[in-house]
Order: structure tokens, then C-alpha cells, then sequence
């Protein structure tokens, strides 16, 4: 069985937002962009742990 993956990218140069990235067990992938790597781990550990909204309703 396939399970949700969550993971945050750095950006690839200065001034570009880090994100928050869901990927469902269908294919489907989310993103929500971040100023700092610390507020996209904390939201991606919410959403992992069901108490933040869900990625695919963003």
C-alpha cells in the first residue's frame, strides 16, 4: 500500500520561497510556499500528524 510522502525543498537561489510538498498515494502532488525552511518543516509535521488542514483542499 502507498502512503503519503512530505518532504521540504530548499529554493534553488535567494528569493525564492521553500516548499512544503505533499505527494498522495494517487499521484497528486501539493505545494505551499514558506520564508524559512523552519515554518515549511513545522507546517509539513502538522499536516503529517492531521492537525493542520489538508494539503489538497489548499
Amino acid at each position: 500500500m502507498k502512503s503519503t510522502l512530505y518532504t521540504v525543498y530548499a529554493p534553488p537561489k535567494r528569493g525564492l520561497p521553500y516548499l512544503a510538498v505533499t505527494l498522495m498515494p494517487d499521484g497528486t502532488a501539493t505545494a505551499r510556499p514558506f520564508d524559512t525552511e523552519i515554518d515549511a518543516a513545522t507546517y509539513i509535521r502538522e499536516v503529517a500528524a492531521g492537525g493542520a488542514r489538508d494539503p489538497s483542499t489548499h
